[in-house]
């Protein structure tokens, strides 16, 4: 039977080498980076990382879900006292943020080179922003701010579908239209689509007036 200090131990290895992946993966692009590399920059065996990850596959899949672990622990911290509205509108901005900064080289090489753990992130992603959005419907329907006659299910189903392809023509169209523009679009539509009167009337004096400004 192994130690408590024996598994804290491992446990740290292997946390250490998800973060050793991930710089050296984001930084060079995840097809230029090998086992090898990954093992030198900690100075560890690859028998050691061959103990955690099964492959190197294995590890990029690791790094991404770290990645996602990370930023949906700043979403839930930064959505305490929130309401539905500023909550959605702050999840969408948060979102595209990410989307910008995630180098374009890293997820290129993961989608062409490791296509099965690209479509197992894209799946689990689509079902994240499903189920939070349901939950802010929930909420938004239960402060007054959203229609009470609301297809939670179709509007989780229409919203999770048309975000990621969004953003992808955001990217695509960027020099026609900026994206700022496309985004307060965005999200002008979403919340026209969800909210009932209190809830455009919160939208026009905390939200529109400001960005008038």
């Amino acid at each position: 039977m192994q130690r408590f200090s024996e598994i804290q131990n491992m446990d740290t290895t292997k946390e250490n080498i998800i973060q050793a992946a991930s710089r050296l993966f984001h930084k060079s692009g995840v097809r230029n980076i090998t086992i090898d590399d990954v093992c030198s920059e900690l100075r560890i065996s690859k028998k050691t990382l061959y103990l955690h990850f099964k492959n190197k596959e294995d590890l990029i899949s690791a790094v991404i879900e770290d990645v996602n672990r990370q930023n949906f622990e700043k979403f839930d911290k930064n959505l305490v006292n929130k309401n539905a509205i500023d909550s959605l509108i702050y999840i969408v901005k948060e979102l595209k943020k990410h989307a910008d900064c995630e180098p374009h080289q890293f997820w290129f090489d993961v989608q062409k080179y490791y296509p099965k753990v690209f479509e197992k992130n894209e799946k689990s992603q689509m079902e994240v922003i499903r189920l939070g959005f349901g939950s802010n419907l929930k909420q938004g329907i239960e402060e007054g701010y959203y229609r009470a006659d609301l297809d939670i299910e179709m509007a989780t189903f229409y919203h999770s579908m048309h975000m990621r392809n969004t953003f992808e023509l955001m990217q695509e169209n960027e020099r026609k239209f900026s994206k700022k523009r496309m985004m307060d679009f965005y999200i002008d539509l979403i919340l026209h689509l969800i909210a009932n009167e209190k809830g455009m009337s919160y939208l026009e004096e905390n939200y529109y007036n400001s960005e008038r400004k």
